[in-house]
């Protein structure tokens, strides 16, 4: 299924949500790979939280919802086709620099968030992703235009595309192996 970064940025900016569609992309990213879920009543209070006309808030809960059965979907697709939402080539290095700073701070902000209560155990491979991760974060973007900036973006996306399935896989089959280990001790 594919979702078009512009038409979800347009609704989201449109209905007053305070978050852009890769930052909500991330977000939703990390839940996901947090909690292994991308219930709407984890995520709904955070990204649609400034929402008041009740129209705008049912179209966004229909782009947020969609948008986060189609991660779910590519996140657990054994042929690795998970992709950020972020703009087109076609814009600016600069904006699309923006748009990874903010999809990553998303990405953060849901696996604290998705996390609830439980610590997350990401190995070392795992925290060293997320502290790269924070650092993309607070990039600022200002970037020169060039192949450089284009090779170096394209690198960035691909290494957190990765990293973000990994992190999920890190998660959950530890999750597994505790399950696993619980059952053997009983």
């Amino acid at each position: 299924m594919m979702i078009d970064y512009d038409s979800v940025n347009r609704q989201l900016i449109s209905a007053g949500t305070g978050v852009c569609a890769s930052e909500s992309h991330g977000f939703l990213c990390g839940v996901f790979c947090a909690s292994n879920t991308v219930a709407s009543t984890i995520w709904q209070e955070y990204l649609l939280v400034g929402v008041e006309d009740t129209s705008n808030f049912d179209e966004s809960f229909a782009v947020l919802n969609q948008l986060a059965e189609c991660i779910s979907e590519e996140i657990l697709s054994e042929e690795m086709i998970f992709t950020l939402l972020l703009p087109d080539d076609q814009v600016s290095i600069a904006e699309r620099s923006n748009s990874i700073s903010e999809w990553c701070a998303g990405f953060v902000s849901g696996l604290g968030i998705g996390r609830g209560k439980n610590k997350l155990d990401l190995g070392n491979d795992g925290d060293e992703f997320l502290k790269d991760v924070i650092s993309i974060s607070r990039v600022e973007s200002s970037v020169d235009e060039g192949d450089d900036a284009e090779t170096a973006y394209f690198e960035v996306v691909e290494y957190i595309r990765v990293g973000v399935i990994f992190i999920y896989q890190q998660l959950h089959e530890t999750q597994k192996r505790n399950i696993s280990t619980k059952e053997n001790l009983h």
